[in-house]
């Protein structure tokens, strides 16, 4: 009997590794606006996953940096939409696409209220003296970017294709080829308007009987992403890491870290630094199809991007 449970439990988490990595990356616009892509998805053979995300960030802040400067104080609502297919065992490919959009929010005030609370620093949030949305970047005397009030539009493109490998009853390996079509607009911040390709190779590891633990690394090549002036750096490295806990037959808690090296170069921290985006959320199975995911991310431990992010993600599998 001991057996049968333990090979119950094996076969439960294996069924897990489908659908285990968060739809999440750097919530910052100049970031969204790029190539970076999203953690592999997996659906079973034959099979087709699909994801509707809607991600809330707030961020409210002012850098400088030698004779460059930044003034962020805006919300995002990025509404996103995946679809991915498994052609067979190995072979998968998946689209996905996002509408975005900036202006004043409504976290503002919820998140200065909770730092306060609990004694946390509120940074440079209430001492701006700005009215959102308001996004400046310069350069000296120049003006690279500007957005002075709210806007939507159109986000990247985003497409990949992973081919992946079996470890027995271990846990999974792969890679993962990505691309970026510019289907937004520069003026919005919702797209670099340029062409980006990227590479990753991944692992993802059943350790006993109710954790998983991912690993992630690749590199982002950018090309003509004239977002802010020319100061984009054409190779970005980026990474991820994963924890995952079943808590029972339902329920799973979750730990993702999305990290990325500079996007831009002497620029402020948001844009000029290396970036990691830490996601705490919980995960909650409906039926035999369906999964919701709810999580909280913050600018931990880099502190260079965006503030707090809300992500909620409804996930569906279907077989032909």
């Amino acid at each position: 009997m001991l057996v049968l449970l333990a090979a119950s439990s094996e076969s439960a988490l294996a069924g897990e590794l489908q659908s285990c990595w968060l739809q999440t990356r750097d919530q910052s616009p100049f970031a969204l606006a790029t190539g970076l892509p999203l953690a592999p998805a997996l659906p079973i053979s034959g099979s087709w996953q699909f994801d509707a995300t809607f991600n809330i960030a707030n961020t409210e802040l002012e850098q400088f940096r030698g004779d460059s400067s930044l003034l962020f104080d805006a919300e995002t609502h990025e509404t996103r939409f995946s679809a991915a297919y498994a052609f067979d065992d190995h072979w998968s490919v998946r689209a996905s696409i996002s509408h975005l959009w900036i202006g004043s929010g409504f976290l503002d005030g919820p998140v200065e209220r909770f730092h306060r609370a609990f004694g946390f620093d509120n940074g440079d949030r209430g001492r701006l003296g700005t009215q959102a949305p308001t996004i400046l970047v310069r350069s000296g005397d120049e003006t690279l970017y500007s957005l002075d009030r709210s806007h939507s539009g159109t986000g990247p493109l985003l497409i990949d294709l992973t081919r992946s490998w079996q470890i027995d009853n271990h846990g999974t390996v792969g890679i993962s080829l990505g691309s970026k079509l510019a289907t937004g607009t520069r003026s919005g911040l919702s797209d670099s308007e340029s062409t980006d390709v990227s590479l990753s190779a991944f692992s993802l590891l059943l350790l006993g009987e109710r954790w998983i633990f991912g690993t992630r690394v690749g590199v982002l090549v950018q090309k003509n992403n004239h977002l802010v002036g020319n100061s984009a750096r054409n190779q970005v490295p980026f990474a991820s890491l994963l924890l995952r806990y079943r808590l029972d037959e339902n329920w799973s808690a979750l730990l993702q870290s999305d990290a990325h090296g500079p996007l831009y170069r002497n620029l402020p921290d948001f844009l000029g630094s290396a970036s990691n985006q830490l996601n705490i959320g919980l995960s909650r199975r409906l039926g035999a199809s369906a999964e919701f995911q709810a999580t909280l991310g913050e600018d931990l431990p880099a502190l260079h991007t965006t503030d707090v992010v809300l992500t909620f993600n409804l996930r569906v599998h279907s077989r032909n």
